[in-house]
């Protein structure tokens, strides 16, 4: 479309628009914070609110306004105006809504707590009086056919994004309702960048159009949160899964406006409707204070007649359960608690809780208000309905809570924000992490190899190929390792060995004299998996990410599968007994394959894997030196990012130190050794006097995570001191990569083991056998889903690729041979099964695959898939789909 053509459409709409201004209503919908000035009451007192009542009553009779309705919401005033005239402006609107707050702050000024602080506000500059107020206005232009069916709801504590999931089933989610495939309707949706909103460099920005395509080549939409009205074609939409993709992430992208672009609001048979440029839904962003980002959120909508049903709007807006973003710092996933509008009055609300109250009407006779009797408080109609919503919402807070200040609880960028700032303060205490793979010594590790004469319990696990996708290794790989291990005992190079999968992990678990961190048992774990590789390949097996977690680092480059399994004729004599039958048929031909290599004609090479995802990430060691004692577990887990025991340590240490068994055996303290897995630096934090620091590290569980506990005699409070002071190693896990192919980059190591004393670790089965916390991993890695306790013969990723868990006692004798009992085939555990995936049901119901907190945020999502590509690609400079908006100010200066 050239520039005569958009010059030409967009003045027949203005002509056609100053016709039809004559018949639209205008809400101006204002939430003013006022509960500070008041001194934070339970409630805002009843003669505040009528205070303000009897001012827009006044102003209504003289014919300033058409309507209103004003109801105290938490700690806000909600203020509704509709006004019916020619012209009407939102600077007349806001100056009704002055008056109105004016009225209220001299009433609160009365006998008030803060009168003094009122009296400033009053003679303050108009400006001055919103920000501190923390206004939130927006308007919603309407003509009304008939009788038009307004939906007015409020997040109490929510975030500018908070009712993204809820619009996005009511408008685009074709499950959800039934106006799709009735009455033949579709919509666009306005996105904002909510970072772009809160702190703009001036009033020009970019807005996102997704959703359908429309009937028309161009669209001109009111779009209420601009100075000027939006010129889109039909080329400048993306597709509705571009939409998901943005706003699945609610601290970020906010849907702003929704219009319909198909259907009878649009055309009714021949004939356009007028309405068609009028916004079907708004949501609140704007607000004075733009630090706030239109923080507890309002949103209008407009139903029936070729738009959604009103119940299909009911459904949606807090009629089945679901999270959504709020609280301080709008940093919390949280229950949407649907409440009557008397109930969002408290100026508080539960933990992990945000109130969402809505009311609705037919207006009617150019934007009145029908009596109170006649406007429905959504949750009050039915008592009994909103109990039953209520005690689901309140069973998902009390998941959420369970998190405490962690991740996702926490959302990613807050909990990221506290870690950073956290770190800052902590700068000098940090350390780099030795490179071992350089031939750097850790002396604390020395320390430890010296104390327990080299004796070290050693687990080292790889995803090598799966027999079925990301499900299981193949049956071969355990008989493989079965034959190496063999071999390394007979060699003396081991104690004992056992070899068992977890998911599509094979691990290794073993005892030697070796030490921790040494080359000798990393590079015989290396060569085992190399092993599993080379057999299936002369087999002729494929199974799927054949070496998946092998191919890095300067130890495969140029090499054959052969150099780097070392096969030996020992090895093929075990691996003939321990093979199955089928394979054992193959024995032969790897007799042949062997022999070939010997003579320098090697057959097996590296090939690319087939995974799915990342590739390359290394083999996962976590390593104890048996220093005394011999009672020890191991937990580890499959389809899980590198923190999913951050959450559980962080517990299972303050568990121990309540325990005066565990204090008399170990000491009055545990160090935490942290690792920053991107800057490659580690920092030491005691337990009893760093609990802050600590979880504002954990809880964001893609910057830090635990690597080893240790003992510490007592409490130490200078973080640089208690490296000196740390007693027996207590606990390690797999925070980072076998040295000897990852070229010592430590960036976390999906898919963790840990190894630990069990008077330590007992705290971490119990959390699993009791309690609920949710951990990145699952389908693709790119799902928060809590992690399913499973006995050894059940650890299969089965059903979406559910993230697993398995839990092992683990006894070393005197002689450091090894027994195993397998914790979660215990009868306790099959209910803790029961109950877990019924709790993975509900919050996939809740969020779907997508939103956060049960999608992970698009920086969290492996990068091997193209979602940044297309982020970036819809949203960059060179974006198709962005407008450029001079957008509105609700200053003073705008009045």
């Amino acid at each position: 479309m050239n520039k005569e053509q958009v010059k030409r459409i967009y003045s027949e709409f203005q002509g056609w628009n100053s016709e039809q201004a004559k018949a639209r209503v205008v809400l101006g919908i204002a939430s003013v914070e006022i509960a500070w000035l008041l001194g934070n009451p339970v409630e805002i007192p009843q003669r505040v609110v009528e205070t303000g009542r009897q001012t827009l009553a006044r102003l209504r009779d003289k014919g300033s306004l058409r309507d209103f309705r004003l109801f105290p919401l938490g700690v806000d005033l909600f203020i509704h105006i509709s006004a019916f005239q020619e012209g009407t402006a939102d600077h007349e609107l806001l100056d009704a809504l002055q008056q109105a707050v004016i009225a209220v702050l001299k009433e609160a000024q009365k006998d008030g707590p803060l009168a003094s602080q009122v009296s400033d506000l009053l003679s303050a500059p108009k400006a001055e009086q919103w920000r501190r107020l923390n206004l939130r206005f927006f308007s919603f232009p309407y003509t009304e056919r008939g009788a038009e069916a307004i939906l007015v709801a409020k997040l109490v504590e929510g975030a500018p994004g908070g009712f993204n999931r809820m619009l996005f089933n009511l408008f685009f989610h074709p499950d959800k309702g039934s106006h799709q495939r009735l009455d033949g309707t579709r919509f666009v949706a306005v996105v904002e960048h909510l970072p772009a909103l809160a702190t703009p460099a001036s009033n020009e920005r970019r807005v996102f159009l997704f959703g359908d395509r429309p009937e028309e080549e161009v669209l001109a939409l009111l779009y209420p949160l601009a100075q000027s009205p939006l010129l889109v074609s039909r080329q400048q939409i993306g597709d509705i899964a571009e939409l998901l993709s943005l706003i699945a992430n609610p601290v970020e992208w906010a849907i702003s406006a929704v219009y319909a672009v198909r259907g009878r609001f649009v055309r009714d048979a021949d004939q356009w409707q007028p309405t068609r440029h009028e916004p079907v839904a708004v949501v609140g962003l704007a607000a004075a204070n733009t630090e706030s980002g239109g923080v507890r959120p309002a949103c209008v909508l407009r139903l029936q007649s070729g738009l959604p049903a009103v119940g299909e709007a009911h459904a949606n807006l807090g009629g089945e359960p679901t999270l959504t973003v709020g609280g301080p710092n709008n940093g919390y996933h949280l229950a949407v608690l649907p409440v009557s509008l008397a109930d969002a009055r408290a100026t508080r609300s539960g933990r992990g809780l945000c109130r969402l109250a809505a009311y609705s009407y037919q207006s009617y006779n150019n934007g009145v208000i029908p009596p109170p009797h006649d406007v429905v408080d959504l949750f009050a109609q039915d008592p009994v309905e909103t109990g039953w919503l209520q005690a689901q919402a309140l069973e998902l807070a009390r998941c959420m809570c369970q998190h405490g200040e962690f991740q996702p609880f926490v959302v990613a960028e807050e909990a990221e924000r506290r870690a950073k700032a956290q770190a800052l303060q902590l700068e000098g205490c940090f350390e780099p992490i030795p490179k071992t793979e350089s031939g750097e010594a850790d002396p604390l590790v020395q320390r430890c190899r010296e104390r327990s004469g080299g004796r070290t319990l050693t687990d080292i696990k790889a995803d090598a190929g799966g027999k079925l996708g990301h499900t299981a290794p193949p049956t071969v790989f355990v008989s493989v390792a079965q034959a190496c291990l063999a071999e390394a005992e007979e060699k003396g190079l081991l104690r004992d060995g056992h070899t068992f999968p977890v998911g599509d992990d094979l691990h290794l678990l073993m005892t030697h004299d070796q030490g921790v961190d040494a080359n000798e048992i990393h590079l015989f774990a290396f060569q085992t998996f190399w092993r599993t590789v080379w057999v299936t390949q002369t087999i002729g097996y494929k199974p799927y990410g054949l070496a998946q977690d092998l191919k890095i680092g300067p130890a495969t480059k140029g090499k054959a599968v052969e150099e780097l399994a070392q096969p030996s004729q020992r090895f093929l004599e075990l691996l003939r007994d321990f093979l199955p039958s089928p394979e054992r048929s193959h024995w032969d031909r790897l007799q042949a394959s062997f022999h070939r290599w010997q003579q320098g004609l090697s057959t097996a090479r590296i090939t690319k894997p087939f995974a799915g995802n990342v590739t390359g990430q290394g083999p996962g060691f976590a390593e104890l030196p048996l220093d005394g004692g011999n009672d020890f577990a191991l937990v580890a887990a499959d389809k899980a990012g590198p923190a999913a025991f951050n959450l559980p340590l962080f517990r299972a240490a303050e568990t121990a130190l309540e325990d005066p068994g565990f204090r008399s055996a170990y000491g009055e303290s545990i160090a935490f050794e942290i690792f920053d897995v991107h800057a490659h630096r580690r920092i030491f934090l005691d337990a009893r006097c760093h609990r802050p620091a600590l979880q504002a590290l954990l809880g964001a569980t893609n910057l830090f995570n635990v690597k080893r506990l240790w003992a510490l005699p007592g409490p130490v409070e200078d973080p640089r001191k208690i490296r000196e002071l740390l007693g027996r190693m207590l606990l390690a896990a797999s925070t980072e990569k076998l040295a000897v192919i990852a070229g010592g980059e430590y960036v976390g190591k999906d898919d963790p083991v840990l190894l630990g004393v069990r008077t330590l670790v007992e705290p971490i089965f119990s959390l699993m056998r009791d309690g609920f916390y949710l951990t990145q991993g699952d389908e693709r890695g790119s799902h928060y889903m809590m992690l399913l306790p499973k006995p050894l013969p059940e650890a299969v990723a089965t059903v979406r690729s559910r993230g697993l868990e398995v839990g092992l006692r683990v006894f070393v004798d005197s002689n450091a041979l090894i027994s195993l009992q397998d914790v979660y085939a215990e009868p306790a555990y099959a209910e803790a099964r029961q109950r877990i995936q019924d709790w993975n049901t509900r919050l996939w119901s809740a969020q779907g695959s997508e939103f956060t907190p049960v999608g992970v945020g698009a920086h969290d999502v492996e990068p091997a898939y193209p979602l940044m590509k297309v982020l970036a690609r819809i949203t960059g400079e060179e974006s198709p789909y962005a407008l450029r908006i001079e957008a509105r100010n609700f200053s003073a200066t705008d009045r």
